[in-house]
C-alpha cells in the first residue's frame, strides 16, 4: 500500500514537474513573440521616419531650388538687365556714372547682390538651412 503511495505520490510531481515546464516553454514563446512583435513595430516606425524625413528633404531642397529660380526669374525681368549689352542703354548708363560719380559696375553687382540676398532670405538656402538646424536639434 504505501508503494502504492509512493508511486501515486511520485506520478503526481512528475506531473506537476510537466505542467511547470510546458507552461514556463508556452511563456517563453509568448515572450519571444512579444519581442518580435516589438521589433516589427520598431522597424515599421524607423522606416516611417526615414520616408518622412525623405520627403521632407526632397520639399526642402524643392524649395530652395525654387528661390534660386525666383532669383534668376527677377532678374530676368529686372529693368535694364537684358539691356547691359545695348549700346544706348551702355551711353545712358555712362552719362548717369559720369555725372554722380559713381562705378557702374559696382552699383550693378551691389544691386544683383542686394536682390539675391532678398530673395534668398524670402524662401532661399539660408532660410531652409536655419529651419533644418532647428529641427534637427529638436530630435
Amino acid at each position: 500500500m504505501r508503494s502504492g503511495l509512493a508511486k501515486q505520490a511520485s506520478d503526481a510531481v512528475l506531473a506537476m514537474e510537466d505542467q511547470r515546464k510546458q507552461q514556463a516553454e508556452e511563456k517563453a514563446r509568448a515572450d519571444q513573440e512579444e519581442q518580435a512583435r516589438r521589433e516589427k513595430k520598431a522597424q515599421m516606425e524607423q522606416s516611417m521616419d526615414s520616408s518622412a524625413q525623405d520627403r521632407q528633404q526632397s520639399a526642402q531642397a524643392k524649395l530652395a531650388d525654387s528661390a534660386d529660380d525666383s532669383f534668376k526669374d527677377f532678374m530676368k525681368e529686372e529693368d535694364g538687365e537684358d539691356e547691359l549689352g545695348d549700346a544706348d542703354y551702355q551711353e545712358s548708363a555712362n552719362a548717369l556714372a559720369g555725372a554722380t560719380g559713381w562705378d557702374q559696375a559696382k552699383i550693378e553687382h551691389n544691386a544683383d547682390a542686394g536682390i539675391k540676398q532678398l530673395t534668398e532670405a524670402i524662401g532661399g538656402k539660408k532660410v531652409i538651412a536655419s529651419v533644418q538646424h532647428m529641427m534637427g536639434s529638436l530630435r
